[in-house]
């Protein structure tokens, strides 16, 4: 699937969409939560949540076709948000956007980006060399 990702900064037309990911997302992934607070979760980005990191921060959504499928947001040398939705979950999307917010940070003279992780996506980062 990778081979058909494009990867683009995201605009202010997006934000409706990447706040429905990051629901979509928390909702499916996080299971070890317990679905009354993975729905709190879910429910508790401010409806302008997107919107303000697209204005002020990095971010970049992958889409697969034209359809959004996930999206990164960097701030600094911090990965602040990497969100995947369910359907292209486990298919390089993730991994993709990682790759990506990572060297934009190198590229703005960083040489370690920091991020927090919540349980359900500590084995991701893992994976990739993050402690």
């Amino acid at each position: 699937m990778t081979e058909n990702l494009r990867i683009r900064s995201a605009n202010p037309t997006d934000a409706d969409e990447l706040l429905a990911i990051r629901r979509d997302a928390i909702i499916a992934l996080a299971e070890e939560y317990g679905r009354v607070a993975a729905e709190r979760w879910a429910t508790a980005a401010h409806p302008d949540r997107a919107a303000k990191a697209i204005a002020t921060n990095g971010v970049w959504v992958t889409e697969f076709g034209s359809k959004v499928v996930g999206w990164v947001e960097v701030s600094g040398a911090t990965i602040e948000s990497l969100y995947v939705s369910p359907a292209a979950a486990r298919l390089g999307v993730g991994s993709s956007l990682l790759t990506h917010a990572e060297r934009q940070i190198r590229d703005a003279g960083a040489s370690i980006a920091y991020l927090d992780a919540s349980p359900n996506a500590e084995a991701f980062y893992a994976r990739r060399g993050y402690r």
